[in-house]
């Protein structure tokens, strides 16, 4: 593999990319497995990346905002909408892709006002249990960011000190719900309402955007990065954590695994890692159809399910084929589908930016 240490321009970083696709692919496999095989408690290592699988996609999404904004975004209402009309057009068209064969194959799910709030985004504001479809809370809690995200850059951009109270209160607000609103005596599935609370997970966002704003231009030696890497990787392995997954997201243990999904996106960001082409094109193919394996393999899963008790396939002959068959589907809706959306969502925002600063 090759190691830049060089400073950053603004793009895509592909060491980002490969932890992305890793930590999708590492929901749908906790995923397949407990459907399949029964639930997973906290001292399983599946178990650990069925919850904090996602707290890496947090994390991620604030740094690489700040990598690619801190220098682009201003507060301009040109420069704002710019930003928000490229993540409508990133998020939403596939979340209006899925929902409506959630509305088909679930006739219960007829409350228009929650399909109202669903298709605008707004679940993620008022009623951020009830999202349409398995992994769509997530969605939600990052739509939530992103109406924070100019808050904290220009913050950082006034201060350091004004970005230090932010980093406070938000991971403030991380231990009140840590310490104090989420029991670790009661099973996580009962208190999921206090889990998927978008503030409780807000403070994985903000230390995204204190990795970028702290390190983005500089350049740190390879060694001591490594060693944090695996660090991070043996702790979050390791560390003491048993009984209901609840126990992986109270008290210290809420920071302890954070802590470690904050130290694996740091060293993998200061590196960068360029992996031979053999492992680089699958790592980087699987970060780029990330959001599409996240959303799309929960519907797969079903057909197959289905497919599979027809044919009476043993368990692990079910994952397998799941497997496959959502990364195929991943790979063709990214293509022809989501890249479409994303140079259309350019093309608008380059229209109606360039009428905003005439």
């Amino acid at each position: 593999m090759t190691v830049q240490q060089v400073k950053q321009a603004p793009g895509r970083v592909t060491s980002l990319d490969y932890v992305r696709g890793l930590a999708a692919f590492g929901i749908l496999l906790y995923h397949f497995q407990s459907w399949t095989l029964g639930h997973m408690e906290a001292e399983s290592f599946w178990g650990r990346i069925g919850l904090y699988g996602v707290a890496i996609f947090y994390v991620l999404s604030g740094l690489t905002l700040y990598h690619v904004y801190e220098a682009r975004l201003q507060p301009k209402k040109a420069s704002l909408t710019d930003f928000y009309l490229k993540r409508i057009f990133r998020l939403f068209p596939l979340l209006w892709l899925i929902m409506p064969v959630y509305l088909f194959i679930d006739p219960t799910l007829r409350d228009w006002d929650r399909i109202l709030l669903n298709f605008t985004g707004l679940f993620g504001f008022v009623s951020w249990d009830k999202p349409i479809g398995v992994g769509v809370w997530s969605i939600g809690n990052e739509l939530v960011f992103y109406l924070f995200f100019p808050l904290f850059l220009f913050a950082a951009r006034f201060s350091r000190l004004a970005f230090a109270i932010v980093c406070l209160l938000i991971v403030g607000l991380g231990a009140y719900f840590a310490f104090y609103s989420i029991n670790d005596a009661v099973p996580l599935a009962k208190q999921w309402r206090d889990y998927v609370n978008p503030f409780n997970q807000i403070f994985l966002f903000l230390g995204g955007v204190a990795i970028g704003y702290f390190t983005k231009y500089k350049a740190l030696p390879a060694l001591p990065l490594i060693g944090l890497l695996l660090a991070g990787i043996v702790v979050f392995i390791v560390s003491p954590a048993s009984g209901n997954t609840v126990t992986l997201v109270t008290d210290w243990n809420r920071f302890i695994f954070s802590g470690t999904c904050l130290a694996v996106c740091f060293a993998m960001y200061k590196l960068p890692v360029t992996f031979p082409k053999v492992l680089h094109v699958p790592l980087h193919t699987l970060g780029e159809i990330s959001y599409a394996l996240y959303l799309l393999h929960p519907l797969v899963y079903n057909v197959v399910k289905f497919v599979a008790r027809q044919l009476h396939f043993s368990p692990w002959v079910t994952i397998i084929v799941a497997i496959v068959v959502t990364v195929i589907a991943s790979l063709l809706v990214y293509r022809f589908y989501e890249q479409r959306f994303i140079k259309l969502g350019q093309k608008v925002s380059k229209t109606i930016t360039a009428r905003l600063e005439t």
